[in-house]
């Protein structure tokens, strides 16, 4: 009976530790900080940061880089010298720093973010001036979906017109393989795109998309919603001030959008006026992700990835 015993009581021991060691592998991970200016079209500095419980953004950036505070201590008002334009000088320019959790723009001050195993942050300093603030940044990605804002992982579709059902299942299955449970593929329609508890990627080409009200009203309003794009003919790269300043023949959109600010759902358009380069894009999103590191959203040419919204 006492060996018995011993048996059992060996057998929970173990499996305990099982638990400990598999609980130990999700809570184990970095944080990757990037800090950019300019809309993500300079790099400045990248670190990947040792994760541990109750990590707030403000830890580990006062760990890491040469800080400054405002607001009580709760916001981060300079990084390594690049001071806010507005907040403190008499001369004020509306330039700050801009933090996203894995590509959505956080809403409250670093202090109170608290992180995630494998989140990516990402600063960008940029000009405010035309009261723009975009919501949503693809150079997350693939943590948009899979690790989610503030641990909320959504359910995602990739709805898709019929020339791109293929390169949708590939996505959906690079996805799955990146942990995301709940994703569907699904031939594109006109309903249910703006359900703020699921995301969405919408691939096809801009003559077939822009059929859909929900998603021409988007396009009709990128001066308020953050579209850095515009396409008729070509397809236009705008600034941040919605300028024109480099056009190109043939080429595809990767750019991502709240559904209702505030809100973590987000509506990502992969689309164009060239079929190849459409299926040029979202080969990037499964097979070289890394591409797009740290980037706000991009065209993509036969040739060549150009963040937008573009540098003058």
């Amino acid at each position: 009976m006492k060996k018995t015993i011993l048996f059992f009581l060996s057998i929970m021991i173990l499996f305990t530790c099982i638990r400990c060691d598999q609980q130990a592998t999700v809570e184990e991970g970095n944080v990757n900080v990037i800090l950019s200016r300019g809309f993500g079209n300079k790099g400045l500095a990248e670190k990947s940061v040792k994760y541990s419980e109750d990590l707030s953004v403000m830890e580990v950036m006062e760990e890491n880089f040469n800080v400054e505070t405002a607001y009580g201590g709760g916001f981060i008002n300079g990084i390594d010298g690049l001071k806010s334009g507005f907040t403190g000088v008499k001369d004020k320019t509306k330039m700050d720093w801009f933090y996203y959790v894995n590509g959505i723009l956080a809403q409250v001050g670093a202090d109170d973010y608290y992180l995630n195993a494998n989140d990516s942050v990402i600063w960008d300093y940029h000009d405010w001036s035309n009261n723009i603030y975009v919501s949503s940044i693809i150079g997350a990605y693939p943590l948009n979906f899979t690790n989610g804002h503030e641990g909320n992982v959504l359910n995602t579709e990739i709805l898709h017109t019929k020339d791109y059902k293929k390169e949708s299942e590939e996505l959906s299955t690079f996805l799955k393989n990146k942990g995301l449970e709940n994703i569907a593929v699904k031939n594109l329609e006109n309903e249910g795109l703006d359900d703020v508890k699921r995301n969405t990627i919408v691939i096809g080409t801009w003559n077939d998309i822009n059929k859909i009200d929900y998603l021409k009203d988007i396009y009709e309003n990128g001066d308020k919603t953050g579209l850095f794009f515009k396409i008729d003919k070509n397809i236009k790269a705008l600034n941040n001030k919605g300028h024109m300043v480099n056009e190109y023949e043939k080429g595809s959109i990767i750019t991502s959008i709240t559904k209702e600010y505030g809100l973590p759902a987000t509506i990502w358009l992969v689309t164009g006026n060239d079929e190849e380069s459409i299926k040029r894009a979202v080969k990037v999103l499964y097979e070289n992700p890394e591409k797009i590191k740290g980037k706000f959203s991009l065209i993509v040419t036969e040739d060549e990835m150009i963040n937008i919204p573009i540098k003058n």
